[in-house]
């Protein structure tokens, strides 16, 4: 029984060792505003990643993906329709850990919503 376990252990970690990760994808969304995410497998050398493109100190656009990771921790300079832009990316290991940064968002809309139906709901009464 015990090789029997043993044996199984080594199975799962060779298993686990050449998984990929998963990672959220969006395409492009701008001004933080809530963006519909697909589920994505990174390929060899990817990681999960959360790319922001900033311009004159204002966050513009936003973009969830498996990027390379040499790209992590690093800044680049774009330019889309005329506007000059910084990218920086935000990189993380792990099965859908760019999720994070749209749990604030799904937070707000929940409370604005309940009141914006408290407010209709008070004005039929």
């Amino acid at each position: 029984m015990g090789k029997l376990l043993v044996l199984s252990a080594v199975i799962l970690a060779c298993i686990s060792v050449g998984a990929a990760v998963k990672c959220l994808k969006c395409s492009f969304t701008m001004f933080n505003i809530p963006c519909h995410t697909t589920t994505v497998t990174c390929e060899a050398g990817q990681v999960c990643a959360t790319i922001e493109g900033k311009a004159v100190g204002m966050s513009l656009m936003k973009k969830r993906n498996c990027v390379a990771q040499d790209k992590c921790n690093k800044n680049d300079t774009e330019t889309v329709a005329g506007i000059k832009y910084a990218t920086t990316y935000q990189c993380c290991e792990g099965d859908f850990c760019n999720s994070a940064a749209t749990l604030p968002s799904a937070h707000l809309s929940l409370p604005m919503a309940l009141a914006m139906l408290g407010a209709w709901l008070v004005r039929l009464l």
